[in-house]
């Protein structure tokens, strides 16, 4: 329950109100943004899904799911899901390889 504030006080931005809300699931809401976010990263971020595939150790079941996510890649690719994910790579790439001044191109001088 929220206390009175007095003349002298400023409303506090954590301030929560009186009466709790009760519209709604809590658990059904927090399932459907995990599930939004899973299918989000599953469909757009394909091609790190991918390279994870490919750092584990090879076995059997790892070369099945790395022809699994290559098709994956590559079908999401075509439907030019996986352009921002590039483009946001290929500039944090430009901009990882950035020198300033003498620096080697391994961040020594």
């Amino acid at each position: 329950m929220a206390r009175e504030m007095k003349d002298h006080e400023l409303a506090s931005p954590v301030d929560l109100p009186g009466e709790p809300v009760e519209r709604g699931d809590p658990l059904a809401w927090t399932a459907v943004t995990i599930i939004v976010a899973a299918l989000v990263l599953l469909f757009a971020n394909a091609g790190t899904l991918s390279a994870w595939v490919d750092e584990k150790p090879v076995t059997q079941a790892q070369q099945q799911a790395s022809g699994l996510a290559a098709g994956w890649k590559d079908m999401m690719a075509a439907a030019g899901l996986t352009a921002p994910r590039e483009a946001l790579h290929a500039r944090w790439k430009q901009l990882q390889a950035a020198r300033f001044g003498d620096e080697a191109p391994g961040g020594t001088q």
